[in-house]
């Protein structure tokens, strides 16, 4: 049986300057394993992550 999954995974770090994204999709391989192959981090992701990590970014600074 074939599966069509795929799962994509968006790393994202934050230097002196800005948030970098890094994106991938993770699809099941002929062993049974999982491929990881490189995308682009689509502009709407990466707009909800960066307003999402700013809504958060006060909270976890003042703990």
């Amino acid at each position: 049986m074939h599966s069509t999954e795929a799962y994509r995974i968006t790393y994202i770090t934050l230097d002196e300057v800005q948030l970098h994204f890094e994106t991938e999709i993770a699809v099941p391989d002929e062993d049974g394993g999982l491929a990881l192959l490189r995308a682009a981090t689509p502009p709407a992701e990466r707009r909800a992550l960066r307003e999402l990590i700013c809504e958060q970014a006060p909270a976890v600074l003042s703990a």
